[in-house]
């Protein structure tokens, strides 16, 4: 399942091969990596209102985090649902009014002694988040 975030470009930076484009979800600014062909394509301009895609599979979760990651998206929230599977377990994350789901292994989220009502950050990588805007 995919997360969907509604937010609008604050800024597009264009390379020779890729786009970088940057979102203001609410409050948390977010960072999308993208072909320039699929920059053209989808005629994205400063201003435009998008939609924000986010697997859940990409979503990392993290307790108590401080340090740096290469992952430039990150937004805190707390967990509001646990759903244990055989080999994976869905975290629903509230943030900002929204819910990001993740899903990670039943090792992590023992590891991370993950319960309802705990604050996490989720973070993901720049390259894993999918864009789309009415046409």
């Amino acid at each position: 399942m995919a997360s969907r975030l509604c937010g609008k470009i604050i800024n597009i930076v264009l390379g020779k091969m890729h786009a970088h484009v940057h979102i203001l979800w609410k409050e948390i600014p977010l960072s999308v990596i993208i072909t320039r062909a699929s920059c053209d394509d989808m005629r994205l301009n400063v201003g435009d209102a998008v939609t924000v895609l986010v697997r859940g599979t990409d979503v990392m979760l993290a307790k108590a985090f401080s340090g740096l990651l290469s992952a430039r998206n990150k937004a805190k929230g707390i967990v509001r649902n646990i759903i244990e599977g055989d080999v994976l377990s869905k975290v629903c994350v509230e943030s900002q009014g929204d819910i990001l789901h993740a899903y990670i292994t039943n090792s992590s989220l023992k590891d991370l002694c993950l319960q309802e009502g705990d604050e996490v950050t989720a973070f993901v990588k720049s390259t894993e988040l999918i864009l789309s805007k009415d046409m």
